[in-house]
């Protein structure tokens, strides 16, 4: 397997308010506070101490960006090069901004075209400004089970048995998190995407898809088929496995999985990958890590709520994961 080697991953932070993007008590939520430190500052750690990273890109409102890091105990240390880049529209429209800026000798305005052979293999570590609990050794696990010679899209999985501790528990806050029921597991995206962007034919489907993200209730659902019904890359295939993946988690909710009759209905991880590698036209394939942490993101006031109250013990947990999977 050939992974990024030490220090030679540029990784792209997001930390964008506009389009899609939604607050959390009314502001950006990467610039809320635990204790007393901005949620960006403990994901930009995080970043700088995994062994993979090379330079950091975040794109964002430059000046609070400029602002949060300038305060005091902060835990980003500047250990590796960081450039902000000054947010676009969209959250696409941020991530191939800041990808550009990670090309040599880019400079605002010029043609990205110049560089569809040079770079086409350039690959960038992809995550939200918002996962305070990200820690260097999810971010190594993901990183290291990337094998860059063989796929362009490397989508991050965390099963459900490494989010319970994470769930509420008597008196405790927690966070419980819907999950996607597959063959043999049930998962959530965790946030982590290491992506070589112009090998991404149908990059541009990931906003649509992204803007209808939130899966919760019925409206949501259709909007996003509706959304995937319309992009001239997608087969009968692939609709038939977004219907499958929501007959799935229902089947789930209802306790009868168990039963044969509905077992058509559960897909694999495999067969899903490839449904997403034809509808985006790329290699993708899914990675899946243990920790939980890159999974557990400021989504609303509640995430944010549990994560202040168990900050601290939630760390400690991750840590004690990262020894005994090392051992």
């Amino acid at each position: 397997m050939v992974h990024a080697a030490t220090g030679q991953l540029d990784v792209i932070v997001t930390a964008g308010d506009r389009g899609a993007s939604r607050p959390v008590l009314k502001t950006n939520k990467v610039f809320l506070p635990i204790a007393g430190i901005p949620v960006i500052n403990y994901v930009l750690s995080a970043v700088e101490r995994a062994r993979a990273t090379a330079r950091i890109f975040v794109v964002g409102d430059k000046a609070r960006l400029e602002e949060a890091l300038s305060v005091a105990h902060s835990p980003f240390q500047g250990r590796r090069p960081i450039t902000l880049v000054e947010q676009s529209d969209s959250l696409y429209d941020n991530i191939w901004k800041a990808f550009l800026h990670t090309l040599p000798g880019y400079e605002p305005g010029m043609d990205w075209r110049l560089y569809a052979e040079s770079a086409a293999d350039k690959a960038v570590l992809v995550l939200p400004g918002d996962i305070p609990l990200a820690t260097p050794a999810e971010i190594d696990a993901f990183v290291d089970h990337c094998d860059l010679t063989r796929y362009d899209y490397f989508l991050g999985l965390t099963p459900e048995s490494a989010l319970k501790p994470y769930a509420p528990q008597a008196e405790r806050l927690g966070i419980r998190m819907a999950h996607f029921s597959l063959r043999d597991v049930r998962v959530r995206q965790n946030n982590l995407h290491l992506v070589k962007p112009l090998r991404i034919a149908n990059r541009h489907y990931i906003q649509r898809v992204y803007n209808s993200r939130y899966q919760k209730r019925v409206f949501d659902i259709l909007k996003l088929f509706w959304q995937i019904l319309i992009f001239p890359d997608v087969s009968l295939r692939f609709l038939w496995a977004f219907v499958c993946l929501h007959i799935a988690r229902v089947i789930t909710q209802l306790g009868w999985g168990s039963f044969p009759l509905f077992r058509p209905f559960f897909l694999d991880l495999s067969m899903l990958a490839s449904h997403l590698s034809q509808a985006l036209q790329t290699r993708l394939i899914m990675v899946t890590t243990y920790y939980g942490g890159c999974t557990l993101d400021v989504d609303n006031a509640e995430h944010y709520e549990a994560i202040c109250a168990n900050f601290t013990r939630w760390l400690a947990h991750q840590e004690r994961l990262a020894k005994e999977l090392k051992d």
